[in-house]
């Protein structure tokens, strides 16, 4: 598997404008309503779709899952409503997006290990957990006084999408355990 950082992606040139400015109050950014919310997330999924090599990348399914979670991390990095998205996540919007990316990445990990067998836990299961990582690691960034530096942050989010989703793409061979790295 590779761990080499995906270089600056050409779909974030090519992003539209936020739909909604973000507003203040005294108290620090103001909640943001779920109609801005929808948007912001309609702004990381068509930046998302733009970049998909699609099913044939030359680097296989992971290069693909690779470069879409690499997208989406530098895309909220780099939106302007982001801290406030992921200062106070929640609501109808945010929920409905990360259920739709984990419904999306399980569709794509049940093609990607076709000739596995049945993952344990289940590949929805696996996708759910692997966006809510990626989701609370690019949350962290917001949240830390010094945000750390962009690909630092695209590079974690890959590693726990990757080690969360790996074991469901790998056939199951009798004997070895996939956990413990034994036979």
């Amino acid at each position: 598997m590779t761990t080499q950082p995906l270089e600056t992606a050409p779909a974030l040139a090519a992003l539209p404008a936020p739909r909604t400015p973000l507003t203040t109050t005294s108290a620090g950014p103001a909640p943001l309503d779920d109609t801005v919310q929808a948007g912001y997330f309609a702004d990381l999924a068509a930046a998302v779709e733009q970049a998909d090599p699609g099913p044939a990348a030359r680097g296989g399914w992971e290069e693909r899952e690779r470069v879409r979670v690499s997208v989406w991390v530098r895309t909220a990095y780099e939106h302007p409503l982001s801290h406030a998205v992921f200062a106070r996540p929640g609501g109808t919007a945010a929920h409905e997006a990360r259920a739709a990316q984990a419904a999306e990445l399980g569709l794509r990990i049940d093609v990607g290990r076709a000739r596995a067998l049945p993952a344990k836990p289940s590949a929805e299961v696996r996708a759910a957990a692997a966006v809510a990582a990626m989701w609370a690691v690019t949350a962290t960034a917001f949240t830390q006084t010094a945000r750390p530096p962009r690909e630092r942050v695209v590079a974690d989010a890959w590693t726990v999408v990757r080690e969360t989703i790996a074991p469901a793409l790998v056939p199951e061979v009798p004997g070895y355990s996939w956990t413990r790295g034994t036979w």
